[in-house]
């Protein structure tokens, strides 16, 4: 009897550590205090590194060229001959249902917890309306990789979880019903009072980045109007104004706060995505886009790509800080980028003198003697405006979105290129639409994977 019994626990336990490895310890107990909520709220922060992020958007499109330097790294992305398999194209689907998880993990165990005055209820208030934000936050940056190029809202999305569940197998939703969801999360935020409206510690969330998330959202799905109106609140709320010449340069110290709206505090170098620490340089920023800058004018071509005089060929954004000689916080959310989203709606509706305000504004607060530009027609204030962020916003994790969600093909320079089979991919290629892991498709078969792979 006593052997069968221990057969029975024994079994028992077994099934309990294969079913629930993720609760080790019991959610109802690893909150007790509202100090406790708030560091499982800054362990849903950290996983929204957007490293790879930076990585893909710069190998996958025309932001850089192969050096002679390189060992092989990140060849595979470049010359966009990626699979299902493990890759920097489909790390992001993990990290994205990790921070969704904690972001659940954690609701679930703050509803437990008391808080002992006004000042505490409020902190949770907070904090309860950042995990909503962080979560529509989450969606976005999942969902972006896997629709294909353009906006179509009956396209396969991502799945919409709301539940920490370990079993659970749910299928793609449309990617309408994910931005209707992402929409839903980001108006929740937004609507909390005890969320600070501007950014005045840009690690966490604020109004001014919420609205900036919105704005993201409406430029993706085309709504114009929405993107100008949560554009214009980012810009207002936030306080902030472009930086000036002088200071540009200490901004990519980290020396300022400068145009931060939102920032992860991050640990690595950025730098070395592109570059070893021996030296070697793995990318080198491509012709195509030193080319479009005004080389003598323009602070940003002095600060992005070494210094004057000196070799070009490093990608030299990300300067280092105080933290270390190659450590340097990632910009999620800056101004500029809000004035360039407010922009392009404009120019869109067929507003192109405002469309040219926000853009001159831009131009004439990086580039010495600019003069300023007016545009007759909705193409050229686009394609103005696209080439803008391809010079303001490099390195930062826009270009292979921003010519995803535009319909347009990625079209490197011969002089970019060891072949030309590497030189365009067509806007309708399936690898724009990036894949799912194949090892989320084994561990949830419900889930369907994208044409091609």
């Amino acid at each position: 009897m006593v052997i069968g019994f221990l057969l029975i626990i024994s079994s028992s336990c077994k099934k309990e550590l294969e079913l629930r490895p993720t609760d080790a310890i019991d959610i109802t107990k690893a909150f007790t205090s509202v100090n406790d909520v708030e560091q499982g709220l800054l362990g849903v922060y950290s996983s929204n590194d957007q490293t790879n992020k930076i990585y893909i958007a710069s190998i996958l499109a025309d932001e850089t060229k192969i050096s002679n330097e390189n060992r092989g790294q990140g060849q595979f992305e470049f010359k966009w001959q990626f699979s299902s398999g493990p890759s920097a194209v489909n790390v992001s689907y993990r990290q994205y249902y990790t921070m969704i998880d904690r972001v659940h993990k954690v609701l679930a165990g703050m509803a437990n917890v008391i808080p002992t005055d006004g000042a505490e209820t409020n902190r949770m208030a907070r904090i309860r309306g950042e995990l909503f934000g962080l979560r529509g936050i989450a969606n976005y940056e999942s969902l972006i990789n896997v629709i294909p190029p353009g906006y179509d809202p009956n396209a396969l999305g991502i799945a919409i979880v709301k539940e920490s569940c370990l079993l659970c197998t749910p299928p793609r939703n449309k990617a309408g019903e994910v931005i209707a969801q992402i929409e839903t999360d980001l108006a929740t935020a937004q609507g909390e009072p005890n969320i600070p409206t501007a950014p005045t510690d840009p690690l966490r969330l604020s109004k001014a980045a919420i609205s900036a998330y919105q704005a993201r959202v409406a430029l993706l799905k085309k709504d114009w109007a929405s993107a100008i109106t949560f554009a214009s609140s980012a810009i207002t709320q936030s306080g902030k104004k472009l930086l000036s010449r002088t200071n540009f340069a200490d901004y990519w110290r980290d020396a300022n706060e400068g145009e931060s709206i939102l920032k992860y505090r991050n640990q690595n170098s950025p730098k070395l995505l592109w570059q070893d620490t021996n030296g070697d340089v793995f990318f080198e920023p491509s012709d195509k886009l030193k080319n479009s800058y005004d080389q003598i004018n323009d602070i940003r071509y002095l600060t992005y790509f070494s210094s004057a005089g000196l070799d070009t060929s490093i990608v030299d954004k990300y300067k280092g800080s105080s933290f270390g000689a190659t450590i340097n916080d990632l910009k999620i959310i800056r101004l500029s980028e809000l004035y360039l989203i407010r922009a392009e709606a404009y120019a869109e509706t067929n507003a192109l003198a405002l469309a040219a305000t926000d853009l001159n504004l831009l131009r004439a607060t990086r580039i010495s003697g600019y003069t300023s530009e007016n545009f007759s027609t909705i193409s050229n204030a686009v394609d103005a405006i696209l080439t803008e962020r391809l010079k303001e916003l490099c390195f930062e994790g826009f270009r292979f979105y921003d010519l995803k969600r535009r319909a347009l093909p990625v079209s490197r320079l011969i002089s970019d290129v060891q072949s030309t089979s590497w030189l365009t991919l067509a806007a309708t290629d399936y690898k724009f639409t990036l894949p799912i892991p194949q090892d989320a498709i084994d561990a949830n078969p419900n889930t369907q994977q994208n044409p091609g792979y």
